[in-house]
């Protein structure tokens, strides 16, 4: 867990390497020291996480290079709030500003060096010596085949421990058995995790073992995957021992096998059978992606354990029994810095991939979904809330807060307000504090002395105020005002520069005087709001993101008012019924990204977006009531569509030369599709076809008539 602290930074820093150069000089050369050395210490993490920690001068270690990795991000952190505050007035202002601060910005530079380059130094000399002092040599470099064999051979034997020698895991287990043979019909992933000698495999081990558990289920499997896994390797392992479950000889020619067959072996042994299957000790998130086609779901109830030191802790600050928006966890994790950069995706597809993984390893559980099927809240099982909680105040990364009294000089860098018997009197003194959430409906206090805070997450907190400090807070990303009391926001809001996404739903608060805002949502939009929104919107000449969600699926969406859409905007969301396409929209040459849901329009909306130069992603949820889709021209830099909940639509054509760099296509909820897109064949840079929810016709057509269009796409996914 803690390379990934140290991974964060690095992208940070090399963000501000990127983005900020006219501020760095003086610092600059201290700064790319420092980010050489992060990437080195990266390294050192990621061994120490494979190999695993278990001497108490190793782990030590470790927290020490976490503890360095924080101090570089709180000088970095400190040294950008103190050169953009010169900036806050605008142009002419920080022209001022500059000249008479011109000492203090050089010296704040020298100190910043000054500062960075004793880091360095420490971090230089105490490497070796340590290394010298306590012997922690055998961290550094990749783990050994010795080490390797010695894992595997480590977890293997936990399967021949007698039941009467195991101390400490009946409550586990008989909880673990309990999902394993609850009667859900669906393939069910559930994932143990926890550091390398936790009693991970023990526990699955154990329970394995049970004589309940055979009983229940028809085959079973235990492999241990080792860190520089075969995928042919594994696909054997796992024939044979489903086969020696149920006392089978194995197929002749198994060592010959290619992966096609082996695949196709797997498929066809399993199909009518409810399998159990564990896989020990996974360090590749990739393994499950790459097994997954031979573990079909046939709705028998079977079940796959996974173990894995890999913890994820994004969620550590849900609360007990605490339900949690899809949306509200994905901008969270995006103005956290959770969010790994892919010039493939946008930040928000990124992060619901990493929601879907959680999910699909039972570390989420989905409480309701949308009509589409998408996860729409979520919350956290008790016990992995529990391991997430203590591996967040271990490593720092957050704490949450659950009492009456006062919190003041707290190091931590999140802090998550839960339930108390009553208000929580103050918060002061956190000067390391990067993310304030609230999950208790009594807090009337802010935290003061945070001026590095990037996330501050209120809602429906009875506050009715906010102070002068918060529009100073240039790292602030989030701000969610969600059901608070708050009527009024001052003209300042525009000094949040950095401000990601503000929320104002099921508030009082108005947008027209927010005029500096990039990115706004707004919901419970009704068509008699047509006028004020429109002119809102038109004097948000910054606007780069705009989302627009009316009260309900049947409320009509009018923005024709409108009379030209911000220049720069670049992602546009509009969820609600389109009485026709609004005129503007052939003027949006900034676009890049364009999500429509419920427009349910009886004319067709390809002709008014197709010549739109930049947009790259497309996603159409139940957008037109027709028949018949026709990619006719353009979309030249399109590279994913999305197609979704579309009752009618029965034919897709796809012309020649139409988005010749599409790379991924989505059909979900078409069930009156029976066939591939006509002219898919022409679509040569296609990398991924994925089809949910679709008719058994389609599905068919895809394995036989259809094959010869689609087989140049490397992956296909049928579900």
């Amino acid at each position: 867990m803690d390379q990934a602290v140290v991974e964060l930074l690095i992208e940070n820093i090399i963000s501000v390497l990127s983005n900020d150069a006219s501020l760095l000089w003086g610092a600059r050369d201290a700064i790319e020291d420092i980010k050489d050395e992060l990437i080195s210490m990266r390294s050192f993490l990621v061994d120490a996480d494979r190999t695993g920690v278990r001497r108490e001068g190793e782990k030590t270690w470790v927290a020490t290079v976490r503890d360095w990795a924080y101090d570089v991000e709180d000088i970095i952190d400190e040294y950008m709030y103190h050169m953009n505050h010169q900036q806050i007035g605008g142009q002419s202002s920080w022209n001022l500003h500059h000249t008479i601060n011109f000492p203090k910005n050089l010296w704040v530079r020298r100190q910043t060096a000054t500062k960075i380059q004793k880091i360095n130094e420490k971090i230089k000399g105490a490497i070796p010596e340590r290394k010298q002092r306590y012997g922690i040599d055998h961290i550094e470099g990749t783990g050994s085949k010795d080490n390797q064999k010695w894992v595997v051979r480590h977890a293997e034997s936990s399967l021949f421990f007698k039941e009467d020698e195991l101390v400490g895991i009946e409550k586990k287990r008989q909880s673990l058995m309990k999902w394993l043979m609850d009667g859900e019909p669906h393939l069910t992933v559930i994932s143990i995790v926890g550091m390398g000698g936790s009693g991970k495999t023990t526990l699955a081990a154990n329970t394995y073992n049970n004589d309940d558990v055979k009983k229940h289920f028809d085959c079973c499997a235990w492999i241990t995957i080792s860190q520089a896994y075969e995928l042919e390797d594994v696909l054997r392992s796992l024939i044979m021992e489903f086969h020696e479950s149920r006392k089978e000889t194995n197929p002749a020619d198994l060592n010959s096998m290619s992966y096609r067959l082996l695949v196709k072996t797997l498929v066809n042994y399993l199909g009518e059978k409810r399998y159990l299957l564990v896989l020990d000790d996974v360090w590749d998130t990739n393994l499950l992606d790459e097994i997954k086609v031979s573990l079909r779901d046939s709705c028998l109830g079977s079940r796959i354990i996974l173990t894995t030191r890999k913890e994820d802790v994004a969620c550590y600050h849900l609360g007990e029994d605490h339900e949690i928006r899809r949306k509200r966890l994905i901008k969270l994790w995006m103005a956290e810095g959770f969010v790994e950069q892919d010039k493939r995706s946008m930040p928000e597809e990124v992060a619901e991939s990493y929601l879907l993984e959680l999910i699909f390893r039972s570390m989420l559980q989905v409480v309701k979904r949308n009509d589409s099927g998408r996860p729409k809240r979520c919350k956290m099982h008790d016990i992995l809330r529990e391991l997430a909680l203590s591996i967040s105040e271990r490593e720092k990364i957050g704490v949450v807060h659950v009492r009456r009294e006062e919190m003041t000089e707290c190091e931590a860098r999140r802090i998550s307000i839960h339930k108390t018997d009553g208000e929580v009197k103050s918060f002061t003194r956190m000067p390391k504090l990067r993310s304030f959430l609230v999950f208790n409906k009594m807090l009337k206090t802010l935290p003061f002395g945070s001026k590095m805070l990037r996330v501050l997450d209120l809602e429906d907190a009875p506050i009715d105020d906010l102070p002068d400090e918060l529009f100073k807070l240039f790292n602030l990303r989030y701000l969610n005002l969600r059901g608070t009391l708050v009527k009024e926001l001052p003209k300042s809001v525009g000094r949040l520069r950095n401000l990601q996404t503000l929320d104002i739903r099921d508030t009082k608060l108005e947008i027209r005087s927010m005029t500096q805002l990039t990115t706004i949502a707004l919901s419970n939009v009704k068509a008699a709001d047509e006028m004020d929104l429109c002119d809102s919107i038109h004097n948000m000449k910054l606007m780069r993101y705009l989302c627009i969600v009316v009260t309900n699926a049947e409320e009509t969406l009018r923005m024709d008012a409108l009379s030209s859409p911000p220049t720069n905007l670049q992602k546009l969301v509009l969820v609600g019924k389109l009485e026709k396409v609004p005129q503007w929209f052939h003027s949006l040459q900034s676009l890049t990204y364009l999500y429509l849901h419920w427009s349910r329009l009886e004319e067709d909306l390809l002709p008014h977006i197709a010549a739109l130069p930049h947009l790259g992603h497309l996603s159409l949820f139940y957008v037109y009531v027709g028949k018949q889709l026709c990619f006719s021209t353009g979309f030249l830099k399109l590279t994913k569509l999305r197609i979704c909940n579309f009752p009618q639509l029965n034919e897709i054509i796809i012309e020649k030369g139409v988005m010749p760099n599409l790379k991924s296509l989505e059909i979900y909820s078409c069930m009156e599709l029976k066939a591939a897109p006509k002219g898919i064949e022409n679509l040569q840079n296609l990398q991924l076809l994925h089809l949910q929810s679709v008719s058994m016709e389609l599905q068919n057509r895809i394995h036989s008539v259809d094959f010869p269009k689609v087989q140049h796409i490397p992956k296909i996914y049928i579900l």
